[in-house]
């Protein structure tokens, strides 16, 4: 006897009480999540190397350990990098005060003089804004400093999971595989290894990309004469791993450094090499030399991003694309969850042609169905 198909309505309901469900979940286990999520996509990226070392007689606790001293190794160098640049930064911050004061007076009598403001009503809106300022104050320094705790615990936390995870790898894949029918074993397996090829191409791609961006944006900014291009090109480099908000924060921060430290010209020409820089990024670096096999399109990008930083704040918008990523595979992999794949795939060349083929095929049957 066949099944009669659910009313749409039903799935709808079910589809969005556990989206919600999930979301409240990721919300209140984020403390738990964010780093184990971290840790997770770290791991797969790993997995390969600590292989190899296994393969060549290394015990499988040596192998992780040696893997995670040389992982952080290679974060501790980039860190320092940009420390240095940090201080150099900071030794400079009064003189950037001062050309901040002077740009404010210069301001100041330009609507003086163009728009005859009067200089007690500019003073009365610094004045108020000053006082907002201050009042805000104390939230902002424990924000910050909610910032700086969750940072270190996080720097603590990942690496711990990782080396977790890369020790008990196998065990975590005998858990999956026992966790679903002798029948679905060929998915599981078809889905635990695409998405292990996934994580580690987009990671193996988001390195060289923002190598690549960091080097053209240190070699325009150079040639402009801005000051600080090795620590601006450091900044737009690691931002641009925020699809499409993170330039536009970058371009903010550099126009205010730059802006303190230089002439309008070169604030314009600023512009201009992060402008480029995104250009060829956009449509040269990203789509060949990251490399993922799974696309997923600009707006369920942006979408994603968005709810990221809702749920998890700055980790979220980070960890939003490789997460839609693995979701991808797991909705490609699970025939009740095609749709959804395809709501999160793109939809160009042949697939759109068969996809409109389909739809009017789809139309015509209704349509003699009817008669």
């Amino acid at each position: 006897m066949e099944k009669t198909p659910l009313p749409f309505y039903i799935k709808l309901s079910s589809s969005l009480i556990s989206i919600t469900l999930i979301l409240l979940l990721l919300y209140l286990g984020k403390g738990v999540l964010i780093p184990l999520f971290f840790a997770s996509i770290f791991c797969i990226f790993l997995i390969r190397p600590c292989s190899f070392l296994e393969r060549h007689g290394f015990h499988h606790a040596v192998a992780a350990l040696i893997c995670m001293v040389l992982a952080i190794g290679f974060a501790s160098t980039v860190i320092y990098f940009i420390s240095a640049q940090l201080i150099t930064f900071k030794n400079d911050l009064p003189a950037l005060q001062n050309n901040l004061n002077n740009g404010f007076n210069n301001v100041q009598a330009y609507l003086q003089e163009h728009y005859h403001i009067a200089p007690k009503k500019i003073n009365s809106s610094i004045q108020n804004l000053r006082t907002k300022a201050l009042a805000n104050v104390p939230t902002i320094l424990g924000s910050t400093f909610s910032t700086l705790s969750g940072i270190i615990e996080y720097a603590v936390l990942v690496p711990i999971y990782t080396f977790l995870l890369l020790l008990y790898r196998k065990l975590v894949v005998r858990f999956l595989f026992a966790s679903f029918a002798e029948t679905q074993q060929e998915s599981v397996g078809s889905i635990l290894g695409k998405t292990q090829y996934v994580i580690r191409s987009y990671i193996v791609g988001l390195l060289l990309e923002m190598l690549i961006v960091a080097l053209m944006t240190f070699a325009g900014l150079m040639i402009v004469g801005a000051q600080y291009a090795l620590l601006l090109s450091f900044i737009v480099a690691i931002l641009n791993l925020i699809p499409y908000l993170g330039i536009l924060t970058a371009a903010i921060i550099s126009v205010i450094i730059t802006a303190s430290s230089g002439h309008p010209i070169t604030v314009l020409w600023v512009l201009v090499v992060l402008v480029v820089t995104h250009l060829i990024d956009s449509n040269i670096l990203l789509p060949k030399v990251v490399g993922s096999k799974v696309k997923i399109n600009a707006l369920v990008t942006i979408v994603g991003v968005i709810i990221g930083s809702e749920l998890w704040g700055i980790p979220g918008m980070f960890l939003a694309v490789p997460v839609m990523a693995i979701l991808k595979v797991l909705f490609d992999g699970i025939y009740e969850l095609k749709p959804w794949g395809i709501l999160l795939g793109e939809d160009e060349g042949t697939e759109k042609k068969n996809s409109m083929k389909e739809i009017k095929e789809r139309l015509k049957r209704m349509k003699k169905a009817k008669k």
